[in-house]
């Protein structure tokens, strides 16, 4: 056979075209490194959105804990609802202020819903300039509500921690940003209606979250351990009359404590027999104990309080 006719038959396209199924040779490797190219190209563009993950320096806000700072309550003055209704440059700025260290994370800088934090909310936080799709209204009443309340479907937080003419500084502000309703005497009376305004408000002492958790558990370790002690005693004084009569008497030692230590922390027996009286199986006690006399309840509650102490 001559090579070279062999050869030209081979790389004849007219044939070729009469025989598709013979550029499969040709075409294949080509269409692996097609495929090839754009598998690189779509990993190469993959972002934090494919991965089901958020960039480090984000956090969803609404796993955040909101801090709280430690700090003695007082007293603040009633909301002066004219300058709610008038407010000054320097409350409007004030509001400013708040407005940054609270809702810019979310709501970015000019509240457009842009803020770094929201990219991690599955619901965008409100954009302020738009008029459209809010939750509780656009009025100042409505406004007041979303702060004190929050929404928690959409993942906004309650701000009742803030003190209210503080809230009203910050939607005074929210309100430079764009045109809302006019504030009305109605509007603002049905606010002092709700949450009384007008009054002196009480704030309370208050902790960090954090070191409020650190004494919830350090009082649970204490407790359980002065339970464990009790009834490590009550089960090992075998040969006490007392010991062997509230056994006798008993049908849950762990309730018995819990009853007992609730009417001391008062330094009340009287309460602690009327409790366990109203409901004896409630507070670990067989129903038969409201048969004893008032010397055998305090007998009994002596032999608890030197159990536990």
């Amino acid at each position: 056979m001559n090579p070279q006719k062999k050869l030209e038959d081979e790389i004849n396209f007219k044939e070729l075209l009469k025989n598709p199924i013979r550029l499969f040779g040709w075409i294949f490797p080509l269409f692996l490194i097609l495929i090839l190219v754009l598998g690189i190209f779509f990993v190469k563009h993959l972002t934090d959105i494919s991965f089901n993950v958020q960039n480090a320096g984000i956090q969803d806000s609404t796993l955040m804990k909101k801090e709280v700072e430690l700090k003695k309550g007082g007293i603040s003055a009633p909301v002066d609802f004219k300058l709610v209704k008038a407010p000054t440059q320097s409350f409007i700025d004030k509001g400013k202020d708040i407005f940054d260290t609270n809702c810019k994370s979310c709501h970015g800088e000019n509240g457009m819903g842009d803020g770094p934090a929201g990219i991690a909310l599955a619901k965008k936080p409100r954009n302020f300039h738009s008029s459209e799709g809010w939750t509780n209204g656009r009025n100042i009443d409505q406004m007041f509500k979303t702060l004190q309340e929050g929404i928690t479907k959409n993942g906004m937080a309650a701000y009742e921690y803030i003190p209210a003419s503080d809230r009203f500084a910050i939607i005074s502000f929210i309100r430079t940003l764009t045109q809302f309703p006019q504030v009305t005497d109605e509007q603002l009376k049905s606010l002092d209606a709700t949450y009384k305004l007008s009054s002196v408000t009480v704030h309370p002492n208050t902790i960090p979250v954090k070191l409020a958790e650190n004494k919830l558990l350090e009082e649970k370790t204490i407790t359980g351990n002065l339970e464990k002690k009790f009834i490590h005693k009550v089960n090992g004084d075998t040969n006490n009359e007392m010991a062997v009569f509230l056994k006798n008497n008993v049908i849950d030692y762990k309730k018995v404590f819990n009853s007992y230590v609730i009417a001391n922390g008062k330094q009340n027996p009287d309460k602690f027999i009327a409790d366990v009286l109203t409901n004896p199986i409630n507070a670990g006690f067989k129903p038969a104990v409201a048969l004893l006399s008032k010397e055998e309840w305090k007998k009994l509650y002596d032999y608890l309080k030197s159990s536990i102490m």
